[in-house]
């Protein structure tokens, strides 16, 4: 269509209709881009207060793997003790139900 030529009333209701969609797309993905910001600022805030609460500053990788080995390492150990634990607790168990044989 030339310049000159008159719009059609159905084809301009047309095209309204088409931009109105685009903008409709367009500010629902600026809404959900909006959500998807705040939740990685949540995430974000909350890992930074994980660190600060496990003693590591944020920024020091080295840090946080020497934090994260030493807990791992007392972990471990804190597992071994439990275990020697419930030897002793069985071994203690075992001993009481022969005391208590022989007592009858």
């Amino acid at each position: 269509m030339s310049e000159s030529e008159t719009p059609d009333g159905a084809a301009v209701a047309r095209e309204l209709e088409s931009l109105e969609r685009a903008v409709s797309a367009l500010l629902e993905e600026l809404d959900a881009l909006r959500r998807r910001v705040a939740e990685a600022e949540d995430r974000s805030g909350s890992l930074k207060r994980t660190l600060e609460a496990s003693g590591v500053r944020p920024g020091e990788s080295a840090d946080l793997e020497k934090r994260l080995t030493e807990l791992t390492e007392d972990n471990q150990h804190l597992r071994e003790v439990i275990a020697m634990a419930r030897e002793k607790a069985d071994r203690l168990r075992g001993r009481l139900i022969v005391m208590e044989d022989e007592s009858a």
